[in-house]
Formats: structure tokens, sequence, C-alpha cells
């Protein structure tokens, strides 16, 4: 289940959703899930659906058991899951007030949906850690309307994460999604951690740097496509976020996760 419904400007707080769940439960719960599954739905590419189907077949003929994991483990996997079912819903709630023909996101879009990620945890954590703040601006630069904007994003990100614990593993999750080598991974990784701990030099010394990193995040000449890689980016660097700042917060997010399930 998501963390809750969220409102046009991206914004909601864990007193108000369990108000509005204890008094239309049912039909709140059974139209987020409805949402959630649609905004899945419209995420997919024909070759995303091909492969979907490709790996239900695929998984009957496995032999192989998944080794348990530990409650921490599955705590983690259950926010993650819920911070994803948040980004389907509005996602779904964006495009059903779009046509056929403008049927993808926007820059402005785009910021509503991040605005909703960084509530979950400024709801939870009173702030969105800098490895959050990363994973979303990074998500913005692909739709970033200008070069210029593509390059302040990418330089406020590394300025807010650059020197966070695990912000490699939040770069790793948008290589995955975005499908760079392993070389151009650790590029950029070695340009966030680098130009933070070298402060304003590093940015003189850097300034080609950038607008090279820059070019990986670049739109398509197709609008879908673009909305495609947003999301997968948004979604894989968010849940690798989770991953970096779950020794230190989880206690607080099991909380909100028990939180809503009572809800």
């Amino acid at each position: 289940m998501p963390f809750g419904s969220v409102g046009g400007d991206g914004k909601f707080g864990v007193g108000d959703l369990q108000a509005a769940f204890f008094k239309l439960r049912d039909k709140v719960v059974a139209s987020v899930e409805v949402a959630a599954e649609q905004g899945k739905e419209l995420m997919k590419s024909k070759e995303q659906k091909d492969a979907d189907s490709v790996n239900d077949m695929a998984g009957g003929f496995g032999t192989t058991k998944p080794l348990p994991k530990s409650g921490s483990e599955q705590n983690c996997g259950r926010f993650k899951g819920a911070l994803e079912s948040t980004i389907d819903v509005k996602f779904a709630e964006i495009m059903r007030g779009k046509t056929d023909a403008d049927r993808f996101l926007t820059y402005v879009d785009g910021q509503i949906l991040t605005g909703s990620v960084r509530n979950v945890f400024k709801s939870a954590l009173g702030i969105a850690p800098p490895q959050v703040e990363a994973a979303c601006g990074l998500s913005e630069a692909l739709l970033a309307p200008s070069s210029e904007e593509r390059e302040r994003l990418l330089k406020t990100a590394v300025g807010v994460g650059g020197g966070a614990a695990g912000i490699g593993m939040v770069i790793a999750g948008v290589g995955g999604a975005l499908g760079w080598g392993a070389g151009i991974v650790a590029s950029v990784s070695a340009f966030f951690v680098g130009t933070s701990m070298a402060g304003p030099i590093g940015w003189v010394i850097a300034g080609v740097t950038i607008a090279a990193i820059a070019a990986y995040f670049a739109t398509t000449s197709n609008k879908h496509t673009d909305t495609e890689r947003f999301v997968r980016v948004l979604k894989n660097s968010s849940n690798r976020a989770v991953d970096a700042i779950w020794a230190q917060h989880e206690h607080t997010l099991v909380q909100v996760l028990n939180s809503e399930s009572k809800t």
C-alpha cells in the first residue's frame, strides 16, 4: 500500500492520512490500489510488458528456493514497495488529467512526483535525507527543459548528496535504470564524491566534466520514452537511497509503515 493519497501539491501529513482512512477506509484503500495498478501499467512500454510475460513464464521453471530474509530486510522491502506505490498513484493521477496527445510527463509533472517522494521522508523524518534529495534531483535532470537547468540540477544534487554515505548506491540506481556500463557509473560516482570534497575549487576544475555528465541525462526525441526513463530512475534511485539510510532511520520508518497498516 502506498503512503496515503497525495494532494495536487504533493503535500500530506501522517495524521491527516490516518483521519481520512478511518472515515473512508475501504473506499480509499480500494481506489488507491487501483490507481497504483493503473500507474504501473501506464508506465510499461510494450517491451517491458513482453519481458514481464517472459519472466512470468520462466518463474514456473525455477527450482531454487530464495534465501530467507531478516526482519529488517523485510521491513526495508515493504517500505520500498510502499514508496513505489506512492509514485504509481501520483503518476496515475497526473495522467488522468491529460489527453491522448499529451500523455507524457512534463518537467513540472516530474517535480510533482519527486515532491511526493520527498514528502514521504519529510513527513516521517522531518527532512528529506541528502541521498533522497540527490535521487530526486538526478531524476528531475532527465526532464529538464534546457541544458543549463540540467547542469544546475546536477550541481545541486552533488551539493546535497556528494558527501553523503551511500551516494554511490544512488548513482548505481540511476545507472541501472538508464543502462549505463560499470565504467560510467564509477566515473559519475567519483565525480560526485570528488567535487563534493574539493568544494568551490572543485567546480572550477570540473567545469567541463559537469557538462559531459549532463549529456548522460539528456532528453531523447521521444517524450514517452523520456517519461519511462524518468520513472525508472526515480524508483531505482529512491530505492537505493532507502538502502543507504535504512540502518540509520529504520526504527522511525518502520513506525510509519506500522502506522499506515493499522489505518
